[in-house]
């Protein structure tokens, strides 16, 4: 068959994507499936030497309506196969197709090359590269790494602090924590690329602590100290795997992301409830639990960053380097725990005391209402 001239097969499965709100053209889905990524057609006989001709499996359905989704013009068709990954394998909702899994060679590839390019491990690298350079290679990462780190994430505000100046604008904010935590992004790169001798045990701690307050660093500060005495810092810290994303990454196999990734989903969702506090949703016994374990973990401030790094898939790769380790995976767990009691006492997660109503459909009726009262405020008093 002449390229361009989409089969009988491919055709239906347009006009079923279409149908779906889907839009693919018959040369997106042959780029997918010379990527490896859409399955090729079965074929039935017709019998009585009349041919054959291509039968649309339901997978295959499914395999480009979860591509499609996620293909833009110009995007390079890892970023694809990458926010496929993200939402592989969740419960469909009525009338949706459920998410088969992408072929793990190319979500490997596509992770690996995502973190390989990313702003992180350029800082990484850099740092390897400054650590037999001499004085003036070790100057040059630094006032590198600073632009790099300047321009991400320092973290969010405390959703308590988001929300006081959102229902007392006149309050201002707080002192920020955003200069120590860019500095302790630094820190950890230089120790990871230039050996923990650079940073010492001491400001490896405090770059830490910057990172994951509210974590009892004290014990921690003191084990630093005598491994650094004894010259054995550079084993203690295992800065490198600490660090550096990409090594991590290549380390995991299928199983292992796979499981980071149930970790990132818990999170995720734990750090929506959590963020969203700030912006005025509505509060609850069980939210209020919620965000007190949060907080008592010491993670809020990686907690809080997994939203937006979730929201786009650029972020996904470092969400999951960063759920693989065991820490994470059992903050999941605890945080699971007290959501698995909410539902086990008959509560929904969004159940409100005292309202006539249940569900989320209560939940944000009563979220807009109280964003419509502090923005009917808002414009009385600029009106006064």
């Amino acid at each position: 068959m002449a390229r361009g001239v989409p089969s009988t097969a491919d055709k239906e499965l347009i006009e079923r994507l279409a149908a779906l709100g889907v839009r693919v053209s018959a040369a997106q889905l042959e780029r997918w499936r010379g990527a490896g990524l859409l399955p090729g057609h079965a074929r039935r006989w017709l019998g009585r030497g009349r041919g054959s001709m291509s039968v649309l499996a339901e997978e295959t359905v499914a395999v480009a309506a979860a591509l499609g989704r996620h293909a833009r013009p110009g995007r390079d068709l890892r970023w694809t196969v990458i926010a496929w990954y993200t939402e592989a394998g969740l419960p469909a909702g009525p009338g949706e197709l459920a998410v088969p899994e992408p072929p793990w060679p190319a979500v490997r590839e596509a992770l690996v090359w995502a973190v390989g390019r990313s702003h992180a491990q350029r800082v990484v690298v850099q740092a390897r590269a400054a650590g037999g350079g001499g004085e003036e290679a070790q100057d040059a990462f630094y006032a590198e790494a600073g632009r790099v780190v300047g321009r991400g994430p320092a973290g969010l505000p405390h959703p308590d602090e988001v929300r006081r100046v959102i229902e007392d604008p006149a309050g201002g904010w707080g002192p920020s924590p955003e200069r120590e935590r860019r500095s302790a992004v630094v820190r950890l790169a230089a120790a990871a690329g230039m050996g923990a001798d650079e940073v010492g045990g001491e400001m490896l701690v405090e770059a830490l602590a910057a990172l994951m307050p509210g974590v009892a660093w004290t014990p921690v500060a003191e084990s630093a100290r005598r491994a650094e005495s004894e010259g054995t810092l550079e084993s203690w810290i295992e800065a490198g795997a600490l660090v550096d994303p990409l090594a991590r990454l290549q380390a995991a196999g299928e199983e292992e992301m796979a499981a980071a990734r149930g970790v990132v989903r818990v999170l995720t969702l734990v750090g929506f409830f959590y963020v969203m506090h700030g912006f005025l949703m509505p509060d609850s016994p069980f939210l209020a639990r919620l965000r007190a374990r949060v907080d008592e973990s010491g993670f809020a401030l990686l907690i809080a960053l997994l939203v937006p790094q979730m929201a786009k898939p650029s972020g996904v790769p470092h969400a999951l380097v960063m759920c693989l380790s065991p820490e994470m995976a059992a903050l999941a767990a605890w945080m699971e725990e007290l959501i698995d009691e909410q539902i086990s006492a008959g509560q929904g997660l969004l159940s409100l005391p005292g309202a006539e109503e249940g569900g989320a459909k209560a939940f944000m009726k009563a979220w807009t209402n109280r964003v419509h009262e502090i923005g009917d405020g808002g414009l009385d008093g600029a009106d006064e």
